[in-house]
């Protein structure tokens, strides 16, 4: 199913018109792409062809959109398979909790083409495996990329896919301060929106709490925040 040099993204929607259009506006920028109509058929060709993308409804009927992400981003067949959530509401809300069940990007229906085409290659960009190579470390944290792997004192700490990407981002630039807004562009791939500042400080504090780093990982207030390094 995947041909050689193209991504392989999968499309999932139950409703025939979004599916159909999607999926030829993929096909006419180049990618290959797969299909699903229902909840349980996007979860079966995702662990069955792990794409390097999918594009899913958060609106899904019996199995709803965000349960299908929360399955994808905890199954470890599964989980580094960027998400963009479509949605029929542009909504904050909806926003937030889609990003909050591990989505990567988050596009409102009705939706300008060229901006979903956009937001596609921004997220493939972020998800480059060429790009997640090597070993990044500050004091007792190690992050192995290519094993996707965390450690802490050499024991192995297990993270959420976004909560590792924020700990990444900031072990790539210690010793700096970074905006909320900066944080919500580079890590989230999207604009800065009202929200935003939930979503960011909820990983924070998951981050802070797991890896023990509530001295490391210093809150600049009104701006952002500073990875010290040790």
């Amino acid at each position: 199913m995947r041909e050689s040099g193209k991504k392989l993204i999968l499309v999932a929607d139950d409703d025939e018109h979004i599916l159909t259009l999607v999926c030829d506006l993929l096909k006419e920028a180049g990618y290959t792409v797969l299909q699903a109509r229902n909840s349980e058929e996007a979860i079966n060709k995702a662990k069955k062809h792990s794409p390097d993308m999918m594009i899913l409804d958060l609106r899904f009927p019996t199995i709803g959109g965000l349960e299908v992400c929360r399955m994808i981003k905890n199954d470890p067949h599964t989980k580094g398979i960027p998400i963009l959530m479509l949605t029929v509401q542009a909504d904050t809300v909806d926003k937030v909790i889609g990003l909050e069940a591990g989505a990567d990007d988050y596009l409102g229906k009705p939706f300008d083409p060229q901006e979903l085409l956009a937001r596609v290659r921004a997220v493939l960009r972020r998800f480059n495996p060429e790009e997640t190579t090597g070993v990044l470390e500050a004091g007792k944290i190690k992050v192995n990329l290519d094993r996707h792997q965390v450690l802490t004192d050499g024991k192995e700490v297990r993270l959420k896919p976004k909560e590792y990407d924020l700990l990444c981002y900031f072990l790539r630039y210690k010793n700096k301060v970074l905006t909320r807004e900066t944080i919500m562009r580079e890590v989230w791939g999207m604009d800065y929106y009202q929200g935003a500042t939930r979503t960011i400080d909820m990983h924070i504090v998951q981050l802070r709490n797991k890896l023990h780093l509530k001295k490391q990982l210093e809150t600049i207030f009104g701006v952002g925040y500073r990875f010290n390094e040790e």
